[in-house]
């Protein structure tokens, strides 16, 4: 019979337990992976760079694993945790494009901006790094005092198994949306290699899972502390002016709330508008009525005219759903291509901003009756309205937005562009109302600019 060896050895003072032999190929695996990573991000294969990435941590928290299982789901939730932390600021709009949204098929912006994102008001994201935050206090815990949290495995696995049927949930509604999220899927890989380590880590239990999770004691104290103190702290950053533009005026500070757009962008001269048609400056708004941060940022984007006489807003649709955008899950958002038509019927009835306003606080009311009922509250004629709505070139009048927005670049709702910055020159700020607002105002003050748009990294297809 062969034996493996073990050894008695530290991790910066923690006591592990080794398995030399079984951690080589991992580990050799995720160095080349990682090499890899860097060699495609010389030759801006942005997508292979993170494909590599990606596979060189889960091989990291594999071999890791195999060396020490809590040492495993440390590595694992540690990776997990920066991965949260970054889509959890990118859903809060204020980093410009995701470094992960690479092409139409992978775009993290795209799910990041998905209702999905967001579970009762609080970004997914934010709840991961909750849940990660506490693993990692029980891993470190059950390293430096083996044996001391009984129930710290239980308290793990339970929550890793929520988190892999979450997995597949939100997997499942990627494939509705017609987008990947690279860094999630990142997240699920992780998820399962937690759960993988957990379950090893509870079975010589006498108590079962669940039964070991909800024990109580010093274990779930330390996994509910450190979870809640990363979840305050994560909201109190996302609900606390989390988008405020920096105070800087350098060429740096405002060249980083805008780029060149990708393509043109065309006016067809039917898009409703708000602000004087002589201002000096152009805000165009791609946005889905039924895409909850379109639906937080409405009333600031609105207000922009309002604030500034220089500035005239125009609104473009760009519903995220496959009835009316080719290449997107028809299992989606399926009220948006109707509120747009509707939208747009209630244009030619003067009445668009009004019914906007209404339809971008009542989302989940945007069937065709509850239009209805909103349209009588704005004043519109119903039966004008049907008709139109049901009208085929309202419906061409939509895809030609989404053909616009398309040629433009819009890769996630809502997306901003502006001119006047650069004479006719269209450029997309990435810093939503309140960017708009700075740049507007740094140019109206002869602030310097860059000599040119700075170029926004390439998408690959």
């Amino acid at each position: 019979m062969s034996h493996v060896r073990r050894d008695s050895s530290l991790f910066f003072g923690y006591p592990v337990a080794m398995n030399r032999k079984s951690i080589v190929i991992p580990l050799a695996l995720a160095l080349i992976s990682a090499v890899a990573a860097g060699v495609f991000w010389s030759q801006d294969n942005t997508l292979g760079a993170l494909l590599g990435v990606i596979v060189a941590a889960w091989l990291s928290a594999i071999g890791a694993g195999l060396y020490q299982r809590w040492l495993g789901v440390w590595v694992a939730a540690a990776s997990a945790l920066m991965v949260s932390l970054y889509l959890g600021v990118q859903h809060k709009g204020v980093a410009g494009k995701s470094i992960c949204s690479v092409s139409q098929t992978f775009d993290c912006d795209k799910v990041n901006a998905s209702e999905y994102a967001e579970l009762a008001g609080i970004p997914i994201a934010f709840l991961g790094t909750s849940f990660y935050a506490g693993v990692i206090m029980l891993a470190v815990l059950s390293l430096r005092s083996p044996g001391a949290y009984k129930h710290a495995g239980h308290l793990v696995t339970a929550g890793a198994w929520i988190s892999v049927l979450y997995s597949i949930f939100l997997a499942n509604a990627s494939m509705g949306i017609g987008a990947w999220c690279l860094f999630c899927i990142s997240l699920y890989g992780l998820n399962g290699i937690i759960l993988w380590l957990g379950l090893g880590l509870v079975k010589s239990s006498d108590d079962s899972v669940f039964k070991g999770a909800f024990a109580g004691g010093r274990s779930t104290n330390a996994f509910v502390g450190a979870a809640s103190l990363m979840l305050i702290g994560t909201m109190a950053w996302n609900n606390a002016g989390a988008n405020e533009i920096p105070e800087g005026d350098s060429i740096a500070d405002l060249s980083g709330l805008f780029s060149a757009v990708e393509g043109g962008l065309t006016l067809d001269g039917t898009e409703p508008s708000f602000g004087s048609a002589s201002a000096k400056y152009t805000v165009v708004e791609f946005a889905d009525f039924e895409c909850p941060y379109c639906g937080q940022l409405f009333p600031e984007i609105h207000h922009l005219p309002e604030g500034d006489p220089d500035i005239q807003l125009m609104f473009k649709h760009y519903p995220l759903s496959g009835l009316c955008n080719e290449g997107l899950g028809t299992d989606r958002h399926q009220n948006s291509c109707g509120a747009a038509r509707a939208a747009d019927c209630a244009n030619r009835q003067s009445k668009f901003w009004e019914l906007s306003r209404l339809m971008f606080k009542n989302q989940k009311h945007l069937d065709p009756e509850g239009i209805e009922i909103m349209a009588k509250q704005v004043g519109l004629d119903a039966e004008a309205l049907k008709v139109c709505i049901d009208d085929p070139l309202t419906d061409a009048k939509v895809r030609s937005d989404v053909a616009h927005g398309n040629k433009a670049g819009v890769h996630s709702t809502p997306s901003l562009f502006l001119r006047g910055l650069y004479g006719d020159t269209w450029v997309l700020v990435s810093s939503g109302p309140k960017g708009v607002a700075k740049l507007v105002a740094a140019h109206k003050a002869g602030k310097d600019f860059p000599a040119r748009p700075p170029k926004a990294k390439p998408h690959q297809h």
